[in-house]
């Protein structure tokens, strides 16, 4: 832990030994004039990130200290001397520095976006060169100012990026539950990062076990769940104390409490991939309970959906309250704010949530009178017209394929994805995470959109194999399922039973990396059978995943005669048999 400590901390505890140039400084300057000119959201109140900072700043603060402030704002606001700023601040005893990181806020409105942004690098060049001889105190206080100042910016810092090592070596030599919270909730806010991510998982590691006791608070444990939640930190996996305290929390959350609490604990669990029948019927009376309750908007209403779709759970009354519920929410966002809103209630990474959620469990969303297709797709265009997709457009990708997956070709937004030139150029990356999903909606549009190879051309090449009925399955495809129903198929050839030619597995549509077995018969007739086994069905054993539908509907466009084997059902090989012999010696295909 020391050795990487040292490792993160040394490069920015460097203080620069002569004046640097002007240009220097300018160039190698924590943020730029550009990253202020849009920022609307630093210090905003009522979102749950500043509740959580309130709560850590209030209840777990040192106040010991009753050393007056020495500071005088009006020397250096509200009309410093940018040029002499630097060292200016250098003169300030390390509190009021701190101090003064909270009274810039108010400077803020009362400059121009250059001027402020030189002296908030300032700042945090001045906080970089303190860090080293700092106190925990000091550090903390930093810290707690800068999140009041740039909430979210912190993690950009330079400061931060140096003070959170720093803290975590001051802390080893003087443990606190206090403390640990705290750096615990700082921690957190280094989301997507390598190096954050590395100092969390063994700062828990270390000292997890000591400070989970169940005298920790709600609010705390859920500080601390959101904290690994931001960091990608899988604690269910290392701490059979965590998860527990998880299921418990959830389990216990009362219907009439705050429900942003209970969402954050939902999204931990679902990171985790926590699968609990007990979270479940929490989240299923939780939601009927709260349906028509302000609070729980658009944003958690899809995330609670979300759960029930990670366990697969089949409840169409279930299923029909999230979809009238987040529709309601969404329809009266629109109609209150406007098509182009950013409002933090819908943003595009819920709305892909809920589609995703209702393609995962084959929702036919279309069914829903109520809901309003060509709104929803208005909504998602024009929020692409507005900016809101150009650093995401995975999220984009995600929502045109759940349409998809739902029966909803989406050929407007398509086009419109392809007719961005900046969600084109991200789109070629080759990330993984976004390539499966990006050439399973290409493999789609291929298929069932002819006529777009002009775009599709601009991002993959034409393959022209999109669907191949005997393109054959790899073996890392041909799951335990299938070898069941295939040493049937063997059985009944042998025993000629049925008059089978060939059996061979194949995967039939590019992409959809769901393989199947394709059967030819004496009479020169070709079908094509699926396995429906838990991997691929919905809680009843009966209904498949939203990808199995799309599959069957992929296939019964095509007229290939067929059928779904469901071996969940027929426990028997006898069954299996009975089953068998149906779909392939029938004359017409029973589904």
């Amino acid at each position: 832990m020391l050795r990487l400590i040292r490792i993160c901390g040394t490069a920015a505890s460097i203080a620069p030994k002569w004046p640097q140039p002007a240009c220097f400084l300018l160039r190698y300057s924590t943020f730029s004039p550009r990253e202020f000119h849009y920022e609307t959201s630093d210090g905003e109140n009522g979102t749950l990130m500043h509740r959580f900072s309130r709560h850590v700043s209030h209840t777990k603060r040192d106040f010991t200290d009753t050393t007056k402030c020495s500071l005088k704002v009006s020397n250096f606001y509200p009309l410093p001397d940018v040029s002499t700023y630097g060292q200016q601040i250098r003169d300030l005893a390390t509190i009021d520095l701190a101090k003064l990181i909270a009274f810039t806020t108010d400077f803020r409105s009362k400059t121009d976006v250059r001027s402020y942004t030189e002296v908030v690098n300032a700042l945090d060049e001045e906080c970089v060169r303190r860090v080293p001889r700092a106190t925990t105190g000091e550090l903390l206080e930093m810290l707690h100012c800068f999140m009041y100042l740039l909430p979210n910016k912190i993690a950009q810092l330079k400061s931060y990026q140096a003070a959170l090592p720093k803290l975590i070596e001051l802390f080893d030599g003087a443990e606190n539950e206090r403390d640990f919270l705290s750096i615990v909730f700082f921690l957190g806010m280094w989301k997507r990062n390598k190096t954050g991510a590395m100092l969390m998982k063994e700062f828990l590691q270390q000292h997890l076990p000591r400070y989970l006791t169940p005298d920790m608070s709600r609010m705390d444990f859920v500080i601390l769940a959101n904290a690994t939640y931001k960091t990608s930190l899988r604690m269910v996996d290392e701490s059979d104390a965590f998860r527990s305290r998880l299921v418990k929390e959830i389990v216990e959350f009362g219907d009439e409490d705050d429900s942003a609490l209970l969402v954050t604990l939902i999204k931990c669990a679902r990171m985790n991939r926590l699968a609990s029948g007990e979270i479940v019927e929490k989240v299923h009376s939780f939601t009927e309970s709260n349906i028509d309750s302000k609070e729980l908007d658009f944003r958690g209403l899809s995330h609670l959906f979300a759960y029930i779709a990670d366990n697969r759970i089949k409840d169409d009354t279930l299923a029909g309250l999230f979809v009238e519920g987040c529709w309601s929410r969404f329809d009266a966002e629109v109609r209150k704010n406007g098509f182009e809103t950013q409002s933090q209630s819908c943003r595009p990474k819920d709305i892909a949530t809920f589609l995703w959620s209702c393609a995962t469990l084959g929702v036919p969303i279309e069914s829903y009178p109520e809901v309003k297709m060509n709104l929803l797709e208005k909504a998602i265009r024009l929020k692409v017209e507005a900016g809101e997709y150009r650093y995401s457009s995975d999220l984009l990708v995600d929502t045109i394929l759940s349409l998809w997956i739902c029966d909803r070709k989406s050929i407007a937004l398509f086009r419109l994805l392809f007719k961005d030139k900046a969600l084109v150029q991200n789109l070629r990356k080759e990330r993984a995470k976004l390539e499966s999903r990006k050439d399973l909606l290409l493999t789609c549009a291929e298929i069932d959109l002819p006529d777009a190879w002009d775009m599709i051309k601009s991002v993959r090449k034409p393959s022209a194999d999109a669907f191949a009925l005997d393109r054959a399955a790899p073996e890392f495809l041909v799951r335990p399922g299938l070898k069941k129903v295939a040493e049937c198929l063997h059985r009944l050839k042998e025993t000629k039973q049925i008059p089978i030619v060939a059996i061979h597995f194949n995967a039939p549509v590019k992409h959809l990396n769901i393989a199947g077995i394709l059967v030819k018969l004496a009479g020169g007739e070709v079908k094509n059978l699926d396995v429906l086994d838990e991997r691929h069905c919905l809680s009843d054993r009966e209904s498949p995943v939203g990808l199995m539908k799309l599959k069957a509907r992929i296939l019964d466009d095509k007229g290939i005669a067929g059928g779904m084997v469901n071996i969940c059902r027929h426990e028997t090989a006898e069954a299996l048999e009975e089953e068998l012999r149906r779909i392939l010696l029938e004359p017409k295909e029973q589904r």
